[in-house]
């Protein structure tokens, strides 16, 4: 999912980078903020116990099918149900799906559904709501962003291409409650793309029916309905027909606005019950005798990363993308940025998500090599080099990359900013010279931020970058027999991208929160996501 705007919770301080404001001693109290993940304790009382007041994302689009980012993935996620979802450690659980099992070599997956599914207003939910909704992922005549996620799919690609009917789609009901899915080649990892909020089921007639995503008509699979969608809150109320039962926590209160007021003040009125906290304000909170046991530290499968377009000069000369590669050194200007849980990438694949490589495939700096190869594409020193623009939603890092591309390599560079909205609208269909993304885990998988973002054709592959080598690599690890053939496999596809310099990594980010005493499941999963299904109030709060 890309997150340039609308982010998950711990992506927030991610977006405000002030300068450092710890002293030594801080750095170290804040590490040891980590063990209280599992521990929210002091403060923050919503008015009742079967509310909670959350500080989030509004969403670009409730429809699983056409959401991309990380903050419609939020809502979408608790509205809609996929057949199994991630929990916070990362691992696959069934949800509408009471099972699977592969067969034909793992070429094929048999999803099992629950019996007895319906959606919020009582319907049935069947294997065949699977299908179709799988069906208008892929649909050639709108696409999902994210329709790649099913590009392993027999037919998949072909049909979403318009070069294959929708019948030879690897996609059936087999008998009266499963879900038949062939693939290409065998997939570990399919278990858990089923995951995806872009792969959750909608109701029949949803095409023809929009008022389906409406409150007061609202239809879901998920744990939650749409009650109401003001310019400032979104909120939710709890499933009836839900497959878990009915959540425990019956309405939530998602405000993406609190009119210009501090989030830490609202926590401490009692207002917000869970909210994102800037790198500023946990420095200070985590001395706070009151408030210090709410603040927690949130990892986030998440990878910042700046790309070219490589269909057109100059960066379509892979010199020059080495040259700005190793002539900016960007592992400092990450540093620079004084946040103590930004670090520098060593690679696509983020920390903690599976398939994160011991070995380093981040971006070096050598300056040397950089001139010499800049020179090699026909500009020694930057003499000559065309007019090209930076264009970002406005990441921290684009001044420091502006100066030392003048600096060190002699070339200046346009800059312009963009809503998230235009952004992502040019990013798919004219992107320019050179770019900026966050990437937050669609599953948890080394694919999602590899074969997805980088594949030949995928639908996500920005700047266009075409790899043989690469693709070849990518379709070892997810065929390979077991976990280190496939590490291999992608350690190799990071060798082709660190050599080829498509896109450059840059920093991996984690955020922080402050979660209201009593609070229970308030914790992003291996998604980057809240299930607010999970959550609950513990006795007595």
């Amino acid at each position: 999912m890309s997150a340039p705007y609308f982010v998950p919770f711990a992506e927030v301080a991610r977006r405000d980078r002030p300068r450092r404001v710890l002293v030594v001693g801080a750095a170290v109290l804040l590490s040891a903020v980590v063990g209280l993940v599992a521990a929210w304790h002091p403060l923050g009382t919503a008015a009742s116990r079967d509310s909670v007041n959350i500080l989030g994302p509004s969403a670009a689009s409730f429809d699983p099918a056409v959401q991309s980012d990380a903050g419609s993935a939020q809502i979408v996620s608790q509205i809609f149900e996929a057949l199994t979802a991630i929990d916070p450690s990362g691992r696959v659980q069934p949800a509408l799906a009471a099972g699977w099992v592969t067969d034909n070599g793992g070429k094929r997956v048999v999803f099992h559904m629950r019996s007895g599914l319906a959606f919020s207003d009582g319907s049935a939910l069947n294997a065949g709501d699977v299908v179709a909704s799988w069906m208008r992922v892929i649909n050639p005549a709108h696409p999902s962003q994210l329709a790649s996620l099913l590009d392993d799919v027999v037919g998949a690609r072909a049909y979403r291409e318009g070069k294959g009917p929708a019948s030879a789609v690897g996609l059936k009901v087999n008998g009266s409650s499963d879900v038949e899915v062939d693939l290409l080649s065998p997939a570990a990892d399919f278990a858990a793309i089923a995951s995806s909020s872009t792969l959750a089921i909608v109701p029949p007639g949803l095409d023809s029916d929009p008022s389906l995503l409406q409150p007061g008509s609202f239809v879901g699979s998920g744990a939650y309905v749409l009650k109401n969608v003001t310019d400032v809150e979104t909120t939710l109320t709890s499933n009836s027909h839900y497959w878990a039962g009915k959540p425990s926590i019956t309405t939530i209160h998602l405000l993406s606005s609190i009119a210009g007021k501090s989030p830490v003040s609202e926590f401490e009125a009692g207002n917000l019950d869970y909210t994102p906290v800037s790198l500023y304000d946990a420095s200070w909170i985590a001395y706070d005798s009151t408030l210090g046991p709410s603040l927690r530290i949130e990892p986030s499968p998440s990878v910042e990363f700046y790309g070219f377009n490589t269909s057109k000069a100059p960066f379509n000369d892979v010199h020059v993308r080495r040259a700005f590669e190793m002539g900016i050194n960007w592992r400092r200007i990450v540093g620079l940025l004084d946040n103590p849980l930004e670090v520098p990438a060593t690679g696509m694949v983020p920390l903690g998500v599976p398939g994160h490589s011991p070995s380093d495939y981040g971006p070096k700096f050598d300056l040397a090599a950089a001139k010499s190869e800049l020179a090699a594409a026909g500009f020694p020193n930057g003499v000559g080099f065309p007019a090209v623009t930076l264009v970002t939603g406005g990441a921290a890092l684009d001044a420091a990359i502006i100066r030392q591309l003048h600096d060190n390599l002699g070339i200046d560079i346009g800059y312009q900013t963009e809503d998230w909205t235009s952004y992502n609208e040019r990013l798919l269909t004219d992107p320019p010279a050179m770019w900026e993304m966050d990437w937050v885990a669609d599953y948890p998988g080394a694919n999602d931020f590899l074969g997805l973002l980088l594949g030949s054709g995928k639908t996500n592959n920005f700047g266009g970058w075409d790899s043989t080598d690469f693709d070849s690599a990518i379709a070892t690890a997810l065929a390979a027999p077991d976990a280190t053939a496939m590490q291999q496999a992608f350690d190799r596809a990071q060798s082709i991208v660190q050599d080829q310099a498509p896109v450059i990594p840059v920093d991996y980010g984690a955020g922080y929160s402050l979660a209201a005493k009593g609070l229970l499941g308030a914790a992003p999963n291996g998604q980057g996501l809240v299930r607010y299904a999970g959550l609950a109030w513990a006795a007595g709060s």
